[in-house]
């Protein structure tokens, strides 16, 4: 639609000449909205696990321990996975428990004192936990995996949300959740570079 042009006979009974002179032009151009800060790449680059500034030329963060660069972040599809040699923690916030997680050594997670000697003390009255819960183990390139007992939980095992099915192993990168039951759960935390 074509607004009136002055004095060629399109003017209209009620004033209106087809200009409003309050109004500017727009340019046709793309709105966007906030751009993320560029790299700052003379002091370092930011870390995509942790986005903290790391110094040229590392090859994962000091901090998380994430891949730096092209090669990804070391764990394929998300997350950090630990280096050989480096600690793998489970964080029990609400129980003020932390339990490490050994090479080649699988720490069991359950209320049995004889299958589960690390944890079965600290689980011992919340029944929300099974006498067999899950395993969680480090495997040798540095991959850390949980798995569901292959007979399964009265009340399941959970990563970051999702349901496990029983038997099958599921990865580990630093900072998932690990949920055992409704009511017991722990952060997964990756550091450092010595053995635990």
């Amino acid at each position: 639609m074509t607004a009136p042009v002055r004095g060629t006979g399109g003017e209209r009974d009620d004033g209106y000449d087809g200009y409003d002179d309050d109004w500017e032009p727009v340019l046709d151009q793309e709105v966007r909205g906030p751009q993320p800060p560029p790299p700052d790449t003379a002091a370092g680059v930011r870390c995509p696990g942790c986005a903290a500034l790391v110094p040229p030329g590392t090859p994962r963060c000091p901090r998380c321990l994430a891949r730096i660069g092209g090669g990804g972040n070391g764990g394929g599809e998300g997350g950090v996975t630990a280096p050989p040699g480096a600690r793998v923690v489970l964080h029990f916030d609400t129980l003020a428990l932390s339990l490490p997680v050994r090479p080649r050594e699988p720490l069991r997670l359950g209320r049995d004192t004889d299958w589960a000697p690390a944890s079965s003390g600290a689980f011992a009255e919340l029944t929300t936990v099974s006498r067999r819960h899950a395993s969680v183990t480090t495997g040798p390139d540095g991959s850390v995996w949980v798995t569901e007992e292959s007979d399964g939980t009265v009340n399941g095992t959970w990563v970051n949300g999702a349901h496990l099915l029983p038997g099958e192993r599921h990865r580990l990168r630093h900072g998932d959740r690990l949920q055992l039951g409704h009511r017991v759960a722990c952060t997964v935390r990756i550091t450092g570079d010595g053995p635990c």
